[in-house]
């Protein structure tokens, strides 16, 4: 057996050394698309040795300062502990959170087993499962194929999302069946429901509080909170709010959605951001003016006391990226947590702040080289 567990251990080696090449090619790749941006920033020369001083120091090597001036051409603040989405996504997401159990733990078809009972906490009624190709009901009772198509019959409005290796809302989709038919598509429920393979959930619609429905009524639009642990204490990271446009259903920056930054009273800031780095002081949409338009500061104590209380809930990972809501009777909705595949960069760019904040140094320390 201990021949068994060594080679074990090589071949996972292996598998976490491919992955890193992969993902590491990805962001260079990624971050070449955004040259432009990257191009519009000048830093100083104390500005530059001072970033290359900081990771020196705490990560062992200087970096490019192309993250650093990525983030900075959004809101035009300069800082030099941002974290480069390249080290999140090949050292320290991996570090923290092992592949193997992090994939497992993401599936949101476990979401309200791992999350029931927390107060104030709206998980989204689950009305069918497949996980593998098992069909089950809201109460986890297996189905056959026919008996979960008849429980949609006549479902009406809900939701429909893969719960492994999704992307970005390219894997969700808002229907209505109605006589055993989505009625936006026209596709049977079976149809519909073969097109996301052998792991989804499909559940209810959210209506979203007033005040996230009037800064765009098209989408479900959410918060992005990240938490980590560090020093035995889960931390909060700056805080970015989604919100679709062009009467799109979806809110990911992805998907043509905007991204603004929360200040700390509950308060929005006065930009937000496209991926493509376009500026907004109003919404392209509704025409909304963001500057001075209130979430409310209890709203926003509400989502960082859950997001705490929910982590608590899932030690063994040590940073976790949730996407959350309001609903109309004030709760925070709980749509997904990532626990793979997490994204650094919208919460600092559209902040102008540093991730881990004064934690950074202590977060690159972590993987030093």
């Amino acid at each position: 057996m201990g021949t068994v567990h060594t080679i074990e251990n090589h071949l996972t080696a292996i598998s976490r050394t491919i992955r890193r090449v992969l993902v590491s090619y990805s962001e260079r790749q990624n971050i070449q698309k955004k040259r432009k941006l990257i191009d519009k920033v000048s830093l100083t020369e104390t500005q530059k040795q001072e970033i290359k001083e900081f990771f020196r120091k705490n990560y062992g090597k200087s970096l490019s300062t192309a993250w650093h001036r990525l983030y900075q051409s959004y809101t035009g603040i300069y800082c030099k502990d941002y974290f480069p989405e390249i080290l999140f996504s090949t050292r320290l997401e991996p570090k923290l959170n092992p592949y193997r159990e992090a994939e497992i733990l993401g599936d949101k078809s476990f979401l309200p087993l791992l999350f029931s009972g927390i107060e104030g906490l709206h998980i989204p009624q689950t009305y069918l499962s497949c996980v593998k190709g098992i069909y089950r009901n809201g109460n986890n009772a297996l189905l056959s194929p026919a008996e979960a198509y008849m429980s949609l019959f006549d479902r009406g409005k809900c939701v429909v999302k893969k719960t492994i290796d999704t992307s970005s809302g390219r894997d969700v989709q808002i229907c209505n069946f109605v006589g055993g038919q989505d009625i936006g598509s026209s596709l049977a429920v079976r149809e519909v429901l073969e097109k996301f393979g052998n792991n989804f959930v499909v559940q209810e619609l959210i209506h979203q509080a007033d005040v996230l429905a009037t800064l765009n009524p098209s989408s479900v639009n959410t918060f992005r909170v990240i938490t980590y642990i560090l020093d035995d204490r889960i931390h909060i990271c700056p805080i970015a709010l989604r919100l679709g446009r062009s009467s799109s259903d979806r809110d990911n920056i992805h998907y043509g959605g905007v991204c603004i930054g929360i200040n700390a009273d509950g308060t929005v800031k006065k930009e937000a951001f496209s991926e493509q780095g376009e500026h907004f002081v109003f919404h392209p949409d509704t025409k909304l003016k963001f500057s001075g338009y209130n979430i409310g500061g209890g709203n926003l104590t509400r989502i960082k006391e859950t997001v705490l209380k929910m982590h608590a809930n899932l030690p063994y990972l040590g940073i976790l990226s949730w996407d959350l809501s309001l609903d109309t009777e004030g709760a925070v909705v709980l749509i997904e947590v990532n626990t793979t595949g997490q994204r650094a960069w919208f919460c600092q760019m559209v902040n102008g702040e540093s991730l881990f904040g004064e934690n950074t140094g202590k977060m690159l320390q972590l993987i030093r080289k």
